[in-house]
Order: C-alpha cells, then sequence, then structure tokens
C-alpha cells in the first residue's frame, strides 16, 4: 500500500513541488529572453503544458488532453532536452497516462543529467510512485531514501516515511518496515498529515501480521479501522488516486485481516460467521493472486485463510445456538 502525495496526485505544476524559494519556475525577463530564444521557447511551453496540465485536473481526468500535451512534448524533443523543466513535465505526463515504464525511465535520465536543478526534489519523489507502480523495490527504496535525506520539513516526510516502510516490507526487511511504519505514526502525531496515521497503523498491523504477532497485528488493524471510521473514510484503502498497491491483489490480505481481527472481538456469533465469511473470501483472492506472482507471503496468507474457513464453520455452529433477534419494533420487555 502506498499513499501518493496530494500535490503531485492533483496535477498541480511540478515545479511547485519543490522547495519554497526555488528558482524552477521563474520566467526569464525581457533580457534573458533576448540573449537566449530558445531556452524563453523552452521556457514558454513548460508554462503551457503545465497550465493545459491543471485544467485536466479540475474536471473528470482527460486522458485525451494529456495525450495532447505528451505530444506537444515530443515535438519539441522534451525527452532529451537542455532544458531540465521539459524532461520533468515528459515524464509527469506519462505518469499521469500511467505509463510508469517511460517515466521512470526519463526520471533517471533527467536527474542524472541534472543533479543540482532546483525542481529534482519533487522529481526523486515522482521516481518513487513510478518504481513503486512498477513493483521495482530496489528503485524506490534508493528514490524515498533520496527524499528524505533533501526533505527537512516533517510535514514533507510523512508520505515518503510511510512509503518506504511499505517498500522495507515488499523487500522483506520486517524489522525496518515495522521500525518505519512507527516513525510515521510519529511524524503523523506532529503535523495535520490527516489519512497518514490510520494508514502507517494499517501497514504496522500487516507489518506485524507477517513477522508473526497476530494479537497485535489484529490490535493495530481493529486500530486502523475505528480511526478510519471516526474520521468518515472507511474506504480509503480502495480509495484511487490517493492509495495504490502493488500488486494490487495486496488490498486483499489487508482487507482479509481487518475482517478476521473484527470477527474475532465479534459479541454476536451471527456477526462473527459473516465476518470470518468475508475474511476468507479477501484471504483467497489473496491467494489466487500471490499463487500467480510467487507472493512472499503466499504461505502466511494460506494459513490465514485456512483459519478463516474454520472458524466461520465455528462461527456458524455458534450461531445455530443464538437466540434469533427480535423483530423491529417487537417489544422484548418483560
Amino acid at each position: 500500500m502506498k499513499r501518493l502525495a496530494r500535490a503531485l496526485v492533483t496535477t498541480v505544476a511540478f515545479v511547485l513541488a519543490v522547495a519554497p524559494g526555488a528558482r524552477a519556475d521563474t520566467p526569464p525577463s525581457v533580457w534573458e529572453r533576448a540573449r537566449d530564444p530558445e531556452a524563453a521557447e523552452a521556457f514558454d511551453l513548460h508554462r503551457a503544458v503545465q497550465q493545459r496540465l491543471v485544467r485536466t485536473a479540475v474536471a473528470e481526468v482527460d486522458f485525451g488532453e494529456r495525450e495532447r500535451v505528451l505530444a506537444m512534448l515530443v515535438r519539441a524533443g522534451a525527452e532529451h532536452h537542455e532544458n531540465a523543466l521539459l524532461r520533468f513535465d515528459l515524464a509527469q505526463v506519462y505518469s499521469l497516462l500511467e505509463n510508469y515504464p517511460r517515466a521512470a525511465q526519463v526520471l533517471k535520465a533527467a536527474i542524472a543529467k541534472f543533479p543540482d536543478h532546483p525542481a529534482v526534489d519533487g522529481a526523486w519523489l515522482r521516481l518513487a510512485f513510478a518504481c513503486g507502480h512498477l513493483g521495482d523495490h530496489l528503485c524506490e527504496r534508493e528514490a524515498y531514501g533520496e527524499v528524505l535525506r533533501r526533505e527537512t520539513e516533517e510535514l514533507a516526510r510523512a508520505t515518503p516515511t510511510l512509503n518506504l516502510a511499505e517498500t522495507q516490507m515488499h523487500l522483506g526487511d520486517l524489522k525496518e518496515a515495522i521500525e518505519g511504519y512507527r516513525e510515521a505514526l510519529r511524524i503523523a502525531g506532529r503535523v495535520p498529515a490527516r489519512e497518514t496515521a490510520p494508514l502507517a497503523t494499517w501497514g504496522l498491523a500487516v507489518a506485524l501480521d507477517r513477522s508473526g504477532d497476530r494479537l497485535a497485528a489484529e490490535k493495530e488493524a481493529r486500530f486502523a479501522i475505528e480511526m478510519l471510521r471516526s474520521m468518515g473514510r472507511p474506504h480509503l484503502l480502495r480509495s484511487k488516486g490517493e492509495v495504490f498497491f502493488t500488486p494490487e491483489y495486496e488490498i486483499h490480505g489487508y482487507e482479509g485481516l481487518g475482517m478476521a481481527a473484527r470477527a474475532r472481538v465479534a459479541t454476536s456469533a451471527r456477526d462473527a460467521a459473516e465476518l470470518w465469511r468475508q475474511a476468507a473470501k479477501s484471504f483467497g483472492e489473496y491467494v489466487k493472486g500471490g499463487a500467480a506472482k510467487g507472493d512472499a507471503w503466499l504461505a502466511i496468507a494460506k494459513a490465514r485463510l485456512a483459519e478463516a474457513k474454520s472458524e466461520h464453520e465455528r462461527a456458524e455452529r455458534r450461531a445455530l445456538r443464538e437466540p434469533q433477534p427480535a423483530p423491529i419494533g417487537q417489544d422484548i420487555t418483560l
């Protein structure tokens, strides 16, 4: 599970993601235009691209307009241009069109060519997202590490810290992942990063589960669910544009753990039976996807699936002995 940085998701001009005071997006003066007309033209194209991209963010996603912007940049030779902003623009459009292989390719070359450009801080973050979508966790870890090395503001560190923890879990380093999720929670407690806390708690729950601490995992999962309910965002894990899972079937592991955690403390056998049924369904979907991909956590998911099926059967038997709920409106007082 990765959280997208809102400023990048909503297609706000890419250069605005750099630190305040950076002059990445400063228009050339009249004298600079006269001295270097080609650079002035490149900047004008950059500004036109950003204005058109912003318009696609205020209505429904307009892939057609983004394709036209892509064509503009390709015609201008943006991929190998001497203006760094056009290269970063091109990578941004590829990301918005969900062409993450090309986005990563352009970003790696641009960062190598312009390592000290003011907009490169945002480029590292965009590269981390692109590599995350591709499942290239080594690239992702390096990119998030660079983001955190450069960024000092805690609010801006919240999402990279959260996502780096997820990356560490994908790479099998559960100790580092658990520490990372707890660091994200610490940051969330100090800055207004509203969604970071429940998402970090969810990640912590899954990491604890995979490390063998089922009781702590289920406790954290229940806490995450309650936080999201209190925020009025119970479906945040499925909020496209804010959260993404790589591989996509991994969301079923989170949802299965949540259902199992709730079933464990359900006061009604009927409620428990339904929750265990949903947990088994979710873990079944995870196993199906994981088996096809050779998932590292497949054995744990299979064990969880077997447990959910067994607990469902037990809860069903208990439900047969449970008094029927009173019909709505019926007075059952004596």
